[in-house]
């Protein structure tokens, strides 16, 4: 697949059941795509792994990692057999300047994470009060 002179790093990749596409601490250079399958995103905590999402068919994940250039903050494994596409940094960037309805796209996913985020922030303040008034 070609878009604005640039092919995407590889489409429609088979990766099977129980893959770590990567582990929390790794440095991310590309985001994927899944085409089909279902793939858990966890992260370590002192009481074990939390799976924070399980995503499936059009959803994409690992843009974090490549947007700040920090090392990734979750783990992905995919629950079944998997295609994916991956996507480096480099055709992301261009995806993102040369396309305004993949930026929004992209854009409405990490407002959408971040308020699950604040949501459970706040649950958890939520419980120490009710726990502290005890």
């Amino acid at each position: 697949m070609r878009l604005a002179g640039q092919t995407f790093k590889e489409v429609g990749k088979e990766f099977p059941k129980g893959t770590v596409l990567f582990k929390e601490g790794d440095i991310g250079k590309e985001m994927y795509l899944i085409n089909s399958g279902e793939v858990k995103l966890t992260r370590k905590t002192p009481y074990g792994d939390v799976v924070l999402a399980t995503l499936s068919f059009g959803e994409f994940f690992g843009e974090m990692s490549v947007i700040t250039n920090k090392p990734r903050t979750i783990t992905a494994e995919t629950v079944s057999d998997c295609r994916l596409n991956i996507i480096s940094k480099e055709i992301l960037e261009t995806l993102v300047s040369t396309n305004p309805l993949v930026a929004l796209s992209i854009l409405k996913k990490l407002v959408f994470r971040l308020e699950g985020a604040y949501s459970l922030i706040e649950d958890h303040f939520i419980k120490q009060i009710k726990q502290d008034k005890m």
